[in-house]
């Protein structure tokens, strides 16, 4: 890797820290605060833009003022904007308007990697698969193209790339390196591709030798490349290597009291099977009921608060879940600002806390995102890794509400029916020994 570069990643939501370890993450992108990371040599660092939360022009705006300031600080980069790896996201509108706001206009290349091994997410012939109970489904026929806001119909990434692009980037100008290509080819081959590509290079991966292969050739390209990955590229671009997972010991609260809060705000299937399971453990389940909150406010969050902060002050663990059926909008923006106002109401619970919990774990994109800065005021998170496979814990900053807070992001789409209740209870046995 080209070590007088440094890597910025543009994460969608808070989710994509999720195989690194020791990385600050921005919740902010002024140039002085980005200049500050230069200035501190650090390798690598991730702003949080939480844009798949916001409507595709609100997406577009943050993104070009990132770009801008990037290119303010007059400093050697490579940038990564890292999306879903089951494809939901503002692609290509908001990377373009990165590109814009860079200053690089269209002369640059799009290099597409979902491949994202810890959420058993994998790319072969050009097809996105997810790994469902031993069956390898095309992403086009899974749950995450039905999506409400981001869906799609297409497994096939060139056909996809076109048809998010609604055809500004035809399949015919999309590139793509096989599995193949990877593992027989030399440097040299490989560099010719990338050279080659007109607007998209699509990057086949089913294990990380391919990413890491593709990681050390493209290091050496001289484009300019916005690439679109999922966090396994983060990681291997990164030179990271395998991170091992954090320990009990390492996850040991320091600062809380009482009772740990888990929030639930993720409407997947996967998030409502590991609700399930999670809620047949020695814990105090509260509903968020959104029908109640959306007819009665802050009044609605000020009860249910009150509720909360006696549980936890009597050593119980609380788990808030917003109610299971899933309320839609009556267009995409429509629901994007439903979404956005739920979670105002599950903000409004972690803000109104007066007594630090001993562990939060927040399932979800949206919702964790919103806590992080909304909630918890985090402006200058540290990512310490991973409790399990996927899920990322971040240190909150000194200025936050919860300074040292260990914080648990679990996002909607990873891991199987008992990994939540797996991650409460690494949290929970470690809560419950004695400190010598």
């Amino acid at each position: 890797m080209d070590t007088e570069r440094t890597i910025i990643v543009l994460d969608d939501d808070p989710t994509g820290t999720q195989t690194v370890r020791q990385v600050p993450v921005l919740t902010g992108w002024s140039v002085e605060e980005i200049k500050e990371e230069f200035e501190r040599n650090t390798p690598l660092f991730f702003i949080l833009t939480n844009t798949r939360a916001f409507p595709e022009e609100v997406a577009q705006g943050i993104n070009r003022a990132i770009g801008e300031a990037i290119r303010q600080t007059k400093r050697p980069f490579w940038v990564i904007s890292r999306g879903d790896s089951t494809l939901r996201g503002h692609f290509p509108s908001e990377t373009d308007a990165l590109a814009e706001g860079l200053g690089w206009g269209d002369d640059f290349l799009y290099v597409l990697l979902p491949a994202f091994f810890e959420g058993r997410r994998f790319t072969q012939g050009d097809v996105h698969y997810l790994q469902e109970q031993g069956r390898f489904v095309p992403v086009g026929e899974s749950e995450y193209a039905k999506d409400e806001t981001f869906g799609y119909r297409n497994s096939n990434l060139k056909d996809w790339v076109e048809e998010k692009s609604e055809g500004r980037i035809q399949a015919s100008q999309i590139s793509s390196l096989s599995i193949q290509e990877l593992e027989g080819s030399n440097d040299v081959h490989l560099l010719q591709v990338i050279t080659q590509a007109d607007r998209a290079l699509i990057v086949n991966a089913i294990d990380m030798r391919h990413i890491d292969r593709f990681s050390a050739v493209v290091a050496r390209s001289s484009r300019r490349i916005v690439f679109r990955t999922a966090a396994s590229f983060v990681s291997s671009f990164g030179g990271f290597g395998k991170v091992p997972l954090l320990t009990a010991e390492a996850l040991k609260a320091e600062n809380g009291a009482g009772g740990g809060l888990i929030i639930v705000g993720s409407h997947v299937p996967k998030t409502t099977l590991q609700l399930s399971e999670l809620l047949k453990a020695d814990v105090d389940a509260l509903e968020f009921d959104i029908a109640t909150y959306l007819q009665s406010g802050q009044g609605y969050v000020q009860g249910l608060s009150l509720e909360i902060q006696s549980r936890l002050s009597q050593n119980r663990d609380v788990v808030v879940y917003t109610s299971r059926t899933l309320r839609k909008g009556n267009d995409r923006d429509d629901s994007l600002r439903l979404s956005t106002q739920i979670s105002d109401g599950l903000v409004g619970l972690v803000s109104s806390l007066p007594v630090q919990p001993s562990f939060l774990i927040s399932k979800g994109g949206i919702t964790s995102s919103d806590i992080a800065t909304k909630g918890l005021k985090i402006s200058r998170a540290m990512v310490m890794g991973q409790v399990l496979p996927g899920v990322p814990v971040w240190r909150a900053d000194a200025g936050s509400k919860f300074p040292g807070l260990k914080y648990v992001i679990f996002p909607g789409n990873v891991g199987e029916a008992d990994s939540l209740f797996q991650a409460y209870q690494k949290i929970k046995n470690d809560k419950n020994t004695p400190q010598a």
